[in-house]
This record gives C-alpha cells, structure tokens and sequence, in this order.
C-alpha cells in the first residue's frame, strides 16, 4: 500500500448509486474522526461493451441499439444524480468542497478487481457496504463484498452499517498483532475527535488456554492485563485521554461474535474494530473466523477490519 506522506489522508468509498448506498455516505457524513480526510466517491461504471454495439446493428437484432443506447444513459444519469446528493450530504456535514472527489470508471476487468486496483493507489482505508454490488435480496454478503474483503491486504476495510452513530468505539481484543494494528488504527484516526474507546476481551464457556485463544485460568487472563496495558498505552500516546478508554472481559459465553455483537448494541456503540486475525497462525484463514462472523452477527453495525 502507498503512503500519504505529506499528504491528506483519502479514504475510498465504493458506491453503487443505490439507496443502501446512501447509508454508507450517511454513515461517513455523522462520523467525526473522518472529517479532514479526503472522501473519494468510487463507482465501476457498467458500460455496455463495444461489441454489443456491433451485435445490436445486426438486421436480426431488430435494431436494439437504441434501447441498449437509452439504458446505459439512464445508468449513467442515475450514478451522477446519486453523486450530486452524496456530495450535498457531505458538504451539508462540514466536509470541504476539495474534500470530497468523484470518481466513475468504466468497468475494465471486472467491479472487484477495479476497486482492488483502486484501493493500491495511496488510500488509508476503504469504506464499503456488507451485501456488495448486488441487488439480490437475502444476501448479506456479495460475490464483490467477499472478494474485497479478502484481497485488500492491510488496508483498513469498513463496513458501514445503519446504527446511529455515536461517541463510542469498541475494539475486540485478544492477544494478536492484528488486534494491535486496529487499536494503533484507532488511535491514528480518532485521538483528537473526543471519543470514548473500550477495549473488549471474550472469553468462551469452558474455554481452555491454547495456541487461538485465553481461556478463563489465571495465566490466559495475565496475558490479556499486559494486551490491555499495551492497548491503552497506545491510545493514550496517540491523544486519547485516559478517562476515556476502559477494558471489559466477558466470560462464559456462547459465541465470541454474538458477545460482542450484543455487548456492542447494549452498550451503544455504532462501529466496532478488530483485526483480520486472530491469534491462529494457520496461513490458510485469511481472515480470522470471529472477525468474519461478527460481520454477520453485528449487521447492524459498522465494523471495521484492519
């Protein structure tokens, strides 16, 4: 990933010109620590292809060109009717003219492969919507959404959801470096908005101590004390200050992605931030099993992959 040395910071917002895509922009309008940012509005443009075009002029194609001509129109009108009412929103929420950018490309190799492609140049982050570019409905995650949750490397992957935002961040936390690397995110983006942090550990019911998790015995939650220790150290060094961030354990539960999908909706956090992994080093799970299901048990929420 290039650095935005000296630069601003752009965060890259896939958009579909839907009305599920005005709650990504929703979401990016009311969240403070990304004001300041630079927001680039991100569309792969359905193009008709040209050799349609040759096609639709055959004699037994009954001159389709004119209705293939009138629907790409219609697309492309509808994507910039989406972009004008993204940009009033934004601008509306206290973003800056220069701070908000579109950006339509035509489709070149495929919708995820041209948004991976766009994310290589120079983002902090991309912020996306769980059911992907599809309007089938049922679907939580699409083919899209999956593919780029799984080829983004270390870029920090948002995914925004509808709960109102408030002041409260919560990090899920074990003993990864993964899990680290979303606090340090935390800290780089929203030290100085006035946020309050908490740092959240689940612990299973009858969960032993092992090489993916800590279980509930004293040496599993003296390595969490140091985790945690380290964790607000971070954040403190980044700005925050200590009355805001605190640490929670949750023992005994079911489900650590149900625990933390609740404990988030009692408590009243909109975004939650993890790591991609866990603490299993085995290389096959791109993405850590919990950091998965929480996407799909806090659907309601924003939750963020770093």
């Amino acid at each position: 990933m290039e650095k935005n040395v000296g630069e601003k910071k752009k965060i890259l917002v896939l958009v579909d010109g839907s009305d599920r895509s005005l709650n990504t922009i929703r979401y990016i309008a009311g969240f403070a620590p990304l004001k300041g940012m630079q927001m680039v509005l991100f569309n792969v443009f359905h193009k008709i292809p040209d050799y349609y075009w040759d096609l639709s002029n055959e004699p037994m194609m009954g001159g389709r060109s004119t209705h293939m001509a009138s629907w790409e129109a219609h697309n492309r009108q509808s994507i910039d009717q989406f972009m004008e009412k993204s940009l009033a929103m934004l601008r509306t929420s206290g973003f800056q003219p220069e701070d908000v950018v579109v950006k339509v490309e035509n489709r070149v190799k495929g919708v995820a492969r041209d948004i991976i492609a766009e994310a290589a140049r120079g983002y902090t982050a991309v912020v996306a919507r769980r059911r992907g570019f599809t309007k089938v409905p049922g679907l939580l995650m699409g083919s899209v959404a999956d593919k780029i949750m799984v080829s983004m490397g270390d870029l920090p992957l948002f995914f925004a959801g509808v709960e109102p935002i408030t002041d409260k961040l919560l990090i899920a936390m074990d003993n990864s470096e993964s899990a680290m690397k979303a606090v340090q995110f935390v800290g780089d983006i929203a030290a100085p908005s006035g946020y309050k942090v908490t740092l959240l550990h689940v612990i299973r019911e009858n969960e032993i101590f092992s090489d993916e998790n800590f279980g509930d015995n004293a040496e599993g939650r003296g390595v969490m004390l140091n985790v945690f220790e380290n964790a607000r150290s971070i954040l403190l060094e980044k700005g925050f200050k200590d009355e805001n961030v605190q640490d929670k354990v949750i023992t005994g539960a079911g489900s650590r992605a149900g625990s933390i999908a609740r404990f988030a909706t009692e408590e009243g956090f909109s975004t939650i931030f993890m790591g991609r992994q866990g603490i299993s080093r085995i290389k096959e799970f791109f993405l850590g099993r919990v950091s998965k299901k929480v996407i799909y048990a806090a659907n309601r929420h924003t939750v963020c992959l770093v």
